[in-house]
């Protein structure tokens, strides 16, 4: 990536996120890398006599934002699939009606997919049939990806494509909903969803090769115009991954991604005896596309929410699904480890969070351990299992932006008179010593980092309600875990994260201090300009 000429950034709030929170008044770059922070009297001296000047305004400097857990493949292909998004559709028939206006539009025979729909959000509260898909899209395979991308809705045609019908058999870590006939209904849980993940997703991806690499990079701006400078996108498969290939070759990747690697389909089951899966996993990185990292999911969303722990009347009663046992979770942790593997493993419940961390005591028991062990989500969670995390050096990437739009979802998961459990327990973990970052899940939620910051913050949902208030993060605290925890769960705090000699010049200029100003303003601030590698890569129109 071409560098811009030497720079500094000078009457500035520069909040470096270093080991003390230093704040210092001006930063200078050259070559891509930070190369002196300080006062400005200071670093004006060190300036070169060409050095280009940017004068702040008293704005507020901070490193680059990294989203640890993003679906990048996925939110890619949005402008081109059915926008069915719940809100600001609110009935079934307008979420029909927007697919079948779309269907229209396209030749038969092309598959068509649709994003952004949950029931909870729709009056009739429930999904569509097959029949009702059918009827709204006659002449294509159509796939509706539920809003927690979990579950998944499909009509006739494209039940077709993929081979389900009424002999289908129940596939490993899904079900197909099937009616009192034995006939599909249309409605695909978790790995049952698979075929119509991947038929959909690779149509866009090859029909025309070009335009995929060209939304790919058009989202990535969308991602550098808000701050980001990195992202982890957490369900890479290979074909995903031949993609990124591509616009990495073709210089489109404005920010560095991260693939957590997860081989054949979405929720495939993973095993790491494949050679395949390996060489992918090996896969050499660039600057600005990384691999390495293993993906793995434990619990489901769907049917019955995820593993977790109640306890009732005394006694503990487990309740939720998992994709593996304990011993399988146990076998892929130690299996990454002797291969030099990272690992981040989707824990959304308080039992599958133990399931991990199970695993993760066993890696690290191993002489020279030293990978980085992450676990995901956490949604709903026991705060005293932070005190073993923190112990174990496990990251954990959470997302309290998804509890505006989920809040109420998630309680819901923990069920009524679950003291000992809590919704995204942010606070809890920073307080045992857990290393949290903070990441969006998008499309699952907004990509904002500001956004999700100020969630982090405020504790509330879409509604104004409270989402476990007492869990709420202070604004430096939401700042570290967007960027230098972020840095660390990426496995690249030596070189980005912080605002520090030596490291990549990825620098955000906002319009205001989000530490220090009202914590309505957070989700108002301004990322006025976006540096990666020290090149200007978002300015915004002022």
């Amino acid at each position: 990536m071409a560098q811009n000429r030497d720079f500094l950034i000078f009457n500035a709030t520069v909040r470096t996120v270093d080991s003390r929170d230093s704040v210092a008044e001006a930063v200078l770059v050259s070559g891509g890398r930070i190369v002196a922070v300080g006062t400005e009297e200071q670093i004006r001296a060190s300036a070169a006599p060409d050095t280009q000047l940017i004068d702040a305004g008293g704005r507020t400097v901070v490193p680059g934002f990294i989203d640890a857990h993003n679906h990048l493949s996925v939110a890619a292909f949005a402008p081109d699939s059915v926008d069915c998004s719940t809100p600001p559709l609110t009935t079934l028939d307008e979420v029909l009606e927007v697919v079948e206006k779309h269907c229209k539009t396209l030749p038969p025979g092309q598959w068509v997919r649709g994003m952004g729909f949950h029931m909870s959000q729709i009056r009739e509260q429930r999904n569509p049939t097959r029949h009702e898909l059918d009827e709204a899209a006659p002449n294509n395979p159509f796939f509706l990806l539920d809003a927690s991308c979990h579950a998944g809705y499909a009509n006739s045609l494209a039940l077709g494509e993929v081979g389900i019908s009424a002999h289908s058999p129940q596939p490993w870590g899904g079900e197909i909903e099937k009616d009192d006939k034995g006939e599909p209904t249309g409605i695909l849980l978790e790995a049952a969803s698979n075929p119509l993940h991947s038929a959909s997703w690779n149509s866009y991806a090859e029909r025309d090769p070009d335009r995929a690499v060209e939304l790919l990079h058009t989202k990535a701006r969308e991602y550098v115009a808000v701050g980001l400078t990195g992202v982890g996108d957490a369900m890479v498969t290979a074909k995903a991954a031949e993609l990124y290939r591509k616009a990495d070759a073709a210089g489109k990747l404005p920010l560095t991604v991260q693939q957590l690697h997860h081989g054949d389909h979405f929720f495939a089951m993973q095993d790491l005896r494949r050679y395949d899966i390996v060489e992918q996993l090996k896969e050499p990185s660039s600057e600005m596309l990384r691999g390495g990292t293993l993906k793995v999911y434990v619990d489901r969303a769907y049917p019955d929410g995820p593993a977790l722990d109640q306890i009732h009347d005394g006694c503990t009663q487990h309740v939720g699904s998992s994709f593996y046992t304990k011993g399988e979770v146990l076998d892929l942790a130690l299996r990454a480890s002797d291969l030099g593997v990272n690992t981040a493993i989707h824990a959304m419940g308080s039992c599958a969070v133990d399931t991990v961390l199970d695993a993760y005591e066993a890696v690290r028991g191993r002489k020279g351990s030293d990978s980085v062990l992450r676990i995901e989500h956490a949604f709903v969670a026991d705060p005293r299992q932070g005190a073993r995390m923190a112990d174990l050096g496990v990251d954990l990437v959470a997302n309290p932006g998804l509890g505006y739009g989920w809040g109420g979802f998630f309680s819901m998961w923990r069920g009524e008179n679950q003291p000992h459990l809590r919704v995204l327990p942010v606070r809890s973990m920073i307080d045992a010593g857990v290393r949290v970052s903070l990441a969006s899940d998008h499309p699952c939620g907004t990509f904002s980092p500001l956004e999700i910051m100020w969630t982090a913050v405020a504790r509330t949902d879409f509604q104004g309600l409270p989402v476990d208030a007492e869990e709420a993060i202070t604004a430096a605290e939401a700042l570290r875990a967007y960027t230098i925890n972020a840095a660390h769960a990426s496995n690249r705090a030596a070189e980005e994260g912080s605002i520090e000699v030596g490291k990549r010049a990825n620098l955000v200029v906002l319009d205001r201090d989000i530490v220090t100003c009202p914590v309505a303003d957070i989700r108002a601030a301004q990322v006025d300009m976006t540096f990666v590698d020290g090149r200007l890569v978002h300015e915004r129109d002022r």
